[in-house]
């Protein structure tokens, strides 16, 4: 997650100060569209136990892939790659994310045809993030304040479901106003739904698993007044067992918000 977010902040800061969007004013709405993650090394094997508790310095390297320009010219949208390595230059990891972007007034005129068309009441309230039967040790979290899933049951043999816990209260997830759920936060859910159910299929502790891969796709806006919930499908390597790849769908109301492919396997 902490990868992910370095290049998703990188992505602001190339987008400001070399194509154009200004900053002033906070007058442009970013939206997360692709995120293709990859480790490509285990984390036990970058992050041993003398970085516990201490920062880590990464190198991070951005490459404009593709650029999207409107009929004017004016681009509205990139695709990133980024290569981070460790400071002697070692590469840890690869990212590509593609967003898009567009001017408030727009995003405004559209969130308002959005909620209707999804019967979303201007006064509609954002429930409270209810009580989770999930220990922090679960999911791979130590503070109970960041479980992101409640409900979660066994459907069938490789399937899980759980509920999204959207707690607009939380100081680090939700570090802004907003009007939707951040992609950030669907990452986690997807992140937490994949951990639970390979802990479960391998007989292991979630904290030793190592999630290495993560690929998604953010189809439509998910709304904070309506249930969200995840169903986790798992396929597990036949060439190697202490591999799977778990398929993640966030939905409400029958609706897909965003899909992921998650790559998990048991740290050696």
């Amino acid at each position: 997650m902490a990868l992910i977010e370095i290049c998703r902040q990188a992505c602001f800061v190339v987008a400001h100060t070399q194509f154009g969007v200004p900053l002033e004013g906070n007058g442009y709405q970013f939206l997360f569209q692709e995120l293709d993650a990859n480790l490509l090394m285990e984390r036990s094997a970058i992050f041993d136990d003398n970085y516990a508790g201490q920062p880590v310095r990464l190198v991070v390297k951005s490459t404009i892939e593709r650029e999207w320009k409107k009929r004017s010219g004016v681009t509205y949208g990139l695709l990133w790659f980024y290569a981070l390595a460790t400071t002697d230059g070692v590469e840890i990891a690869h990212i590509r994310i593609r967003q898009t972007w567009l001017e408030r007034g727009k995003w405004r005129e559209i969130r308002q045809i959005m909620k209707r068309e999804r019967n979303i009441a201007p006064d509609m309230a954002i429930p409270p993030a209810p009580r989770t039967e999930l220990k922090p040790a679960e999911v791979a979290r130590i503070n109970p304040h960041n479980i992101v899933l409640h409900s979660l049951r066994l459907v069938d043999i490789g399937r899980y479901e759980a509920m999204a816990r959207i707690d607009t209260r939380h100081p680090v997830l939700f570090d802004r106003a907003t009007e939707h759920i951040y992609a950030m936060i669907q990452i986690e859910v997807s992140r937490q739904m994949a951990l639970y159910a390979m802990a479960r299929i391998f007989d292991v502790d979630a904290v030793e698993l190592d999630v290495w891969k993560c690929k998604s796709t953010f189809e439509t806006v998910g709304e904070l007044q309506l249930p969200t919930k995840a169903t986790a499908n798992v396929r597990v390597d036949d060439r190697d067992q202490l591999n799977a790849t778990v398929f993640v769908t966030v939905s409400q109301l029958d609706r897909t918000i965003s899909t992921f492919e998650i790559g998990v396997r048991r740290m050696t």
